[in-house]
Order: structure tokens, then sequence, then C-alpha cells
């Protein structure tokens, strides 16, 4: 049974969510220096961006269609385009060089496969 939120409901939520989002991400701010961190939880808290990156792309990389069926074939243009940017950023690290060797991998293997 799912009923449409609306007006004062709406509100409620929005402004719980806002602040709730506020006092979060403020929280470490307000704290300063008097919060210290671990070093185990420093160093795993630098590998936090690539691993939230990793759980966006690796299914959009390899998960298509409806049924949801994993496809690590090399005729996967997504893979390949994957592939040639990760390839790029190892040897050259240059962010812009390796966006444009992902999208070319990908617009070949589209065309070409």
């Amino acid at each position: 049974m799912s009923q449409s939120v609306s007006g004062v409901a709406l509100a409620i939520v929005i402004v719980g969510l806002a602040l709730t989002t506020f006092l979060t991400r403020t929280s470490f701010l307000l704290a300063g220096s008097r919060l210290r961190l671990g070093h185990r939880v420093e160093t795993a808290l630098r590998y936090a961006p690539v691993c939230t990156l990793a759980a966006i792309i690796v299914p959009d990389v390899l998960v298509h269609g409806a049924a949801h069926n994993y496809d690590f074939s090399l005729l996967n243009p997504r893979l390949i385009g994957a592939f040639a940017a990760g390839l790029w950023l190892c040897f050259s690290r240059n962010i812009i060089g390796c966006l444009l060797t992902g999208m070319a991998g990908y617009s070949l293997a589209r065309l070409l496969l």
C-alpha cells in the first residue's frame, strides 16, 4: 500500500533529511582537532573514494539488460572502454587522457563489434 507524501509531511521529511545531512557533515568540522582518528581508520578512509567509485562503475560495466547478467566477454564494449581507460591511467596519470581513451575504446568497440 503506497501513498504519496504531500504537503506538511513532505516538508517535514525534507527538513529532517537536510538537518540530518547538515549535522553529520559538520560534526567533523565542529570537532576539529579535538577528535583524533586512529592511524588504521585514517589509512582505511583514504581508500573510501576509490571503493565508492568502483562500487558505482563495476556493475555498470559488467551488468547488461533486464536479466542482470554479468558480461565478462571480450565483446563487451563497456569492458573494453574501461580496460583502455585503466591502461592509460596506469601509465600516464592524466585524467583527461583517461576519459578520452576510455570513450574512444568504448566507441570503437561499439562500432566494430
